[in-house]
């Protein structure tokens, strides 16, 4: 890319990218499809919106699971 004459600044991008489309790969590869969704940041507009989405996917999954993960089984652990 430096032989191109990209800035540091379009290189920087451009990895981000690369680095960006293998983690969705990624998750693709490993989690059902419909738990995947890859969200656009572009603009300020469009990163509020992604914080509202994630926000109320947490409280829902905070109604659906009220005793956390485990269901409330967690083993205590001795103090000695």
């Amino acid at each position: 890319m430096k032989a191109r004459g990209y800035g540091e600044k379009k290189m920087d991008e451009n990895m981000d990218a690369e680095i960006m489309e293998v983690l969705l790969q990624e998750a693709r590869d490993a989690y059902e499809e419909e738990i995947v969704v890859e969200l656009h940041s572009e603009d300020v507009d469009m990163i509020e919106e992604n914080i509202g989405r994630i926000e109320g996917w947490i409280e829902g999954w905070k109604k659906d699971h009220p005793d956390g993960i485990d269901g409330g089984n967690e083993e205590e652990e001795d103090d000695e």
